[in-house]
């Protein structure tokens, strides 16, 4: 059912195209009437076109037969045109090879005084062109003049190359040039080069091997030619003698052998640089880097395989850098180019390691041993270990580098006697004592500061006479040096300190001497210094004889007096202005006692001025003893007009003020409820003299408040000029 309905559809869309194409032909029928009659039209033009095309293809045909004729005849006489240049060329070629070949056998027999090996080289050199260039292979007539020349090549090259080893051996700058001209020629310059170079090695290596090989029988022949360093060593016979066989072994290694080679090669490159050959104008540069190479190979080899000649490097090493530097020496100065010797310190690091090891063993070892046993190391055992010192300083002067690193290991020393005597320093109550005479504790550790004083002065003398050694060596030596001086510092800084602790509280007393505030005394009557000026002179005099002039070091010594003076003055100062009450004839008795404070500390400024804190401290008494015998308003006048000049700190002169100023104008110390002692400590942590003038000003307040409360008519005259003072605090 399904395929009748289909073909009724197709059958029916038939008849509807059929009557569309009628409509469409009824409506356009004139168009396509038209057209019908343009494809006539067009039928006619491709007919006559047709017959065009073959008229066209009729005369290409005729003129393909006229061109390809004449074209092959031309191609076949160009053929044998270019197979006649060819063998023209070849002809000429083989002439000219017939003509050089026979130049060559005139050149290389005809002359008297044997072959001219330039001329050769430059007839082989084209003849080898000639070669290159044409395949001449299979020609009968020239295989004679081939092998000539293969046989004369080899020969020009074995003249030339025993000319250039004769030119190098004997320093002829005309056979190396003619050698080096002719390897130019032959285009092998960089191969003669290199086996020049290898030749040397091997010799140089040869004779290295043979120079430490100790080994060797003594009637061994070490070769027929009389080469430097062949000399045989012995197997038998004692130490001391194998030993010096072998320093001159390598004597004659380095000044004979690699100083001859090194100047043959620098011949060789001045050559040919002025051949103008190229990429051989550092040849030295790189022969002298093959040598230390080589060197640092056979040296490494010989020390593993025999102890003895390791002992030899490693023990006497400044002996082997000076050769090596004695070498580099010769050869800078012979060479135009200073930089290219230099030595290669990978040559000698392994045998400068373990000689620096040794040597800083036998520095230390002596200082570890004298300090081994219960007693003090004695002025002999220090006198042994200074000419160790000496001994290692004066073999390392050979090098500047070598003698640095030498003055390191005695600075090593040094610091090690250091800690040892630090070490053995007792800081127990007796070493600081200053009462009784000098214990058996502060013998000991006088005892050690002078074995460093002796010390630094042996090393001193022993590095002041030792000419040559590099100024860095002996600024290394100087700053160990330093660190003696800075432990016997520290040795005497427990001492001092007590020294300080004891002239302190004897200038206290000087508060309980009641003849500085009785009214009673007379002003007339004579006036000596005070008790405890007697006493403090007495005790820094005891001091620095009996516990100070024993260290020999007097130069720490006389500077850490100095400080111990500055701070007495300091004291004495600070406590004289803050007696109270003072009398006309305390005042008087205060003056003698300022004049004779400098007696007291002369003894601790023996042998040498005064530095810069002690003098100012020196001026300020000075200065505060010219104030004393005036009245207040000259003294404020006098530190206000001419502060600069004055010196004195203005707390000063304000605390000593309070001296004249009436009871209820109480001190800054008694206001505080402080003893005089706690004062002193507070004015030693606050030295701002702004803090010390505001600490003085709270009395000044508290007058002033307490004067207002009592409806007092006026203040002490002494307020004002008091006043004054304290409000700079403020300015």
């Amino acid at each position: 059912m399904l395929h009748y309905t289909l073909l009724y559809i197709f059958v029916l869309a038939i008849e509807i195209l059929n009557a569309e194409l009628q409509k469409q032909v009824l409506a356009n029928h004139e168009d396509l009437l038209s057209q019908a009659t343009w494809v006539e039209k067009l039928e006619g033009v491709l007919s006559i076109m047709q017959s065009h095309v073959q008229s066209l293809l009729s005369a290409v045909e005729r003129l393909r037969g006229k061109i390809i004729d004449p074209f092959n005849r031309i191609e076949t006489q160009t053929i044998v045109l270019a197979r006649l240049h060819e063998t023209s060329d070849l002809l000429r070629r083989v002439a000219r090879m017939q003509h050089l070949s026979k130049r060559l056998y005139s050149q290389m027999t005809n002359n008297v005084q044997g072959p001219d090996i330039i001329k050769a080289a430059n007839s082989l050199h084209e003849l080898e062109q000639l070669m290159i260039d044409t395949d001449l292979n299979g020609l009968d007539v020239i295989a004679d003049d081939q092998q000539a020349v293969k046989a004369h090549r080899t020969t020009v090259q074995r003249i030339a190359t025993h000319t250039l080893s004769q030119g190098l051996q004997t320093i002829d700058r005309t056979k190396v040039s003619t050698a080096v001209q002719v390897f130019q020629n032959l285009g092998i310059v960089n191969g003669a080069v290199d086996n020049v170079i290898d030749s040397a090695l091997l010799e140089i290596e040869k004779i290295a091997t043979e120079s430490l090989d100790v080994t060797l029988a003594p009637n061994q022949d070490l070769g027929k030619r009389a080469a430097p360093g062949r000399a045989a060593i012995p197997s038998l016979g004692s130490s001391g003698n194998l030993r010096t066989r072998i320093w001159e072994n390598l004597e004659r290694l380095f000044q004979d052998t690699l100083y001859t080679h090194c100047l043959q090669i620098e011949l060789l490159q001045r050559i040919l640089l002025e051949h103008h050959t190229k990429g051989l104008d550092e040849l030295s540069q790189k022969f002298w880097d093959k040598v230390n190479s080589l060197l640092s190979k056979v040296l490494i080899e010989r020390a593993q395989g025999s102890s003895f000649v390791k002992q030899a490097l490693e023990g006497e090493y400044p002996k082997f850098l000076r050769i090596f530097l004695d070498l580099s020496k010769r050869l800078k100065e012979r060479s135009q180019s200073i930089g290219i010797y230099n030595i290669n310190h990978n040559v000698l690091f392994p045998f400068e390691n373990a000689y620096l090891s040794r040597s800083v063993s036998r520095l230390l070892d002596p200082v570890h041993t004298m300090f081994s046993g219960e007693g003090l190391p004695t002025p002999d055992e220090i006198d042994s270990l200074i000419r160790t010192v000496t001994n290692e300083l004066s073999v390392s002067l050979v090098d500047d580098g070598l003698s640095t690193v030498v003055a390191r290991n005695v600075g090593k020393a040094v610091r090690l006697f250091c800690l040892k005597c630090e070490q053995g320093l007792l800081v127990s109550g007796e070493a600081s004592q200053v009462i009784d005479s000098p214990t058996t504790v502060q013998q000991t550790n006088v005892s050690l500061a002078n074995l460093l004083y002796y010390l630094s002065n042996q090393i001193s003398r022993v590095i002041a006479n030792l000419y040559g050694l590099p100024s860095e060596g002996s600024a290394v030596i100087s700053v160990a040096l330093k660190e003696i001086d800075v432990l016997t510092n520290n040795m005497l800084a427990p001492l001092l300190a007590s020294i300080n602790d004891a002239i302190e509280s004897i200038i206290l007393t000087m508060h309980d001497d009641a003849e500085f505030r009785d009214p009673s005394s007379p002003i007339g009557k004579e006036i000596n210094c005070s008790l405890y000026m007697r006493e403090l002179q007495g005790f820094i005099l005891r001091s620095v004889n009996t516990f100070l002039i024993p260290y020999k070091n007097q130069a720490v010594v006389a500077e850490c007096c100095k400080s111990v003076a500055s701070r007495c003055i300091q004291l004495f100062v600070r406590h004289a202005v803050l007696l109270r009450p003072l009398t006309d004839f305390g005042r008087a008795k205060l003056i003698v006692d300022f004049n004779q404070i400098e007696v007291a500390v002369a003894p601790l400024c023996r042998g040498g001025q005064l530095g810069s804190s002690e003098q100012q401290q020196y001026r300020t008494l000075r200065a505060l003893k010219a104030l004393l015998p005036l009245s207040p308003d000259e003294i404020v006048e006098k530190v206000l007009e001419g502060e600069r000049e004055c010196g004195i700190p203005h707390s000063l002169v304000l605390l000593y003020l309070f001296s004249r100023a009436p009871p209820e104008l109480v001190s800054p110390h008694q206001s505080a409820s402080w003893s005089v002692s706690r004062l002193s400590q507070w004015m030693d942590k606050n030295p701002n003299e702004r803090d010390r003038l505001t600490f003085c000003s709270g009395p000044l307040e508290r007058y002033q408040l307490t004067i207002r409360q009592q409806n007092l008519p006026s203040f002490h005259p002494l307020f004002p000029l008091m006043k004054k003072l304290a409000n700079l605090n403020e300015q």
